[in-house]
């Protein structure tokens, strides 16, 4: 029965640690991620305040009009930065996360690969 408890112990505290080493690794891509849009966010009032400096230096209707169409373009590379920035960063969260694990799982069978050898030479 002492050799259960042991074995039960075992998985318990390895089964704790790969619990923290997951949170560790979610909160740090969530820190990128909120990083990355701070970023983002920073740039974008740059750009805006940019923007309505030079739509309001316009002198006429088709100057504004070609004005708004370059800022459309620039919006929507900022648009698609953003989006693959953010799957980039999911993407490499999702991967360490993955990587940590799975070091945990074999972690895990590794001790207790070692644990039934001992108590087989102990045994035997």
């Amino acid at each position: 029965m002492n050799q259960q408890h042991t074995q039960f112990l075992d998985i318990y505290r390895a089964g704790m640690k790969t619990a923290a080493e997951m949170m560790k690794s979610s909160l740090e891509n969530a820190e990128r991620v909120q990083n990355r849009q701070m970023q983002l966010v920073r740039s974008a009032l740059e750009e805006n305040a940019k923007s309505a400096d030079e739509l309001a230096s316009a002198k006429s209707l088709d100057e504004l009009v070609s004005m708004q169409t370059r800022l459309a373009a620039s919006q929507m590379e900022r648009t698609i930065e953003l989006w693959t920035g953010l799957w980039r960063s999911t993407a490499e969260g999702m991967r360490d996360t993955y990587n940590r694990t799975t070091e945990s799982a074999a972690r895990l069978a590794s001790s207790q690969v070692q644990t039934v050898a001992e108590r087989q030479r102990k045994s035997a």
